[in-house]
């Protein structure tokens, strides 16, 4: 079973979203390669992750017509990763939130499973089941910042939507850290 996406300050257990309820966000665009803001890490196993992390959800932007988000360098992904690792060994979604350099609002996908019964075949897999479920909020019934400032009646419902959809942010770094029993903890940290 893919785990649910955390969309609380907490660490309470969320039901899973149901396919149908996914399917009623609009398709990401094929995504087009985006620019990193550093040349991609050679010597970074996550290197390939991490792209398809930033054009997944620049994919999704593009369906609505904002612009792509740039590839935080290497040292703002290893600070991600690090975030990723701090949360998953405190239990505590968000909790490395505003930790990186230029970014504050993030996205977390905690311990997500692959292989086995997880329902993801790949860490690849688990990455974009995340992504698609969070996408998958839609945009809030009221303005932007009105969700914002209705914290329980609307951002819990639609927040992560609102960080992949920001059109003030113009950075991603996506951090990745897997956990003792073999779940990754990825978290998505978003700037201007």
């Amino acid at each position: 079973m893919t785990p649910a996406i955390d969309t609380t300050p907490e660490t309470m257990p969320v039901e899973p979203m149901e396919p149908a309820m996914m399917d009623s966000a609009p398709e990401p665009a094929t995504p087009e390669p985006t620019e990193p803001t550093t040349a991609a890490n050679p010597d970074d196993s996550l290197d390939s992750l991490r792209q398809l992390c930033l054009d997944t959800i620049n994919g999704y932007r593009s369906g609505l017509g904002l612009p792509p988000l740039m590839r935080a360098s290497v040292e703002i992904e290893t600070c991600s990763d690090a975030g990723a690792m701090s949360d998953a060994t405190t239990g505590q979604a968000h909790g490395s939130a505003g930790s990186c350099s230029g970014l504050g609002a993030q996205n977390t996908c905690p311990g997500w499973g692959v292989g086995g019964f997880s329902g993801n075949a790949t860490i690849e897999d688990a990455l974009q089941g995340c992504l698609a479920g969070m996408w998958a909020e839609g945009e809030p019934p009221v303005s932007r910042q009105a969700c914002i400032a209705d914290y329980v009646g609307c951002f819990l419902q639609h927040g992560h939507f609102l960080n992949m959809s920001d059109p003030n942010a113009r950075v991603v770094s996506c951090g990745f850290y897997m956990m003792d029993d073999g779940r990754w903890w990825m978290n998505q940290d978003f700037g201007r």
